[in-house]
């Protein structure tokens, strides 16, 4: 628990061989899919792999970005 948040520490294996851990909040929809920061992705070096529709609260469609991390 962080700030009366669950939450659970995933480790990150960069292409160079290094490891990052990051915490996330967990949200009690979670479909599979983690949001990084583009900051962290850019960091990370992650690969993009293509753009999937995501339908907002407010009925909004966007495109959101999917890149490929290897979490141990």
């Amino acid at each position: 628990m962080t700030d009366r948040h669950a939450t659970v520490a995933l480790t990150f294996l960069l292409r160079n061989g290094s490891s990052i851990p990051i915490e996330f909040v967990i949200d009690t929809g979670f479909t599979g899919e983690l949001c990084l920061p583009s900051e962290a992705v850019s960091l990370m070096g992650l690969i993009f792999r293509h753009d999937t529709p995501a339908n907002l609260a407010d009925n909004t469609e966007v495109l959101l970005p999917i890149y490929e991390a290897t979490v141990l």
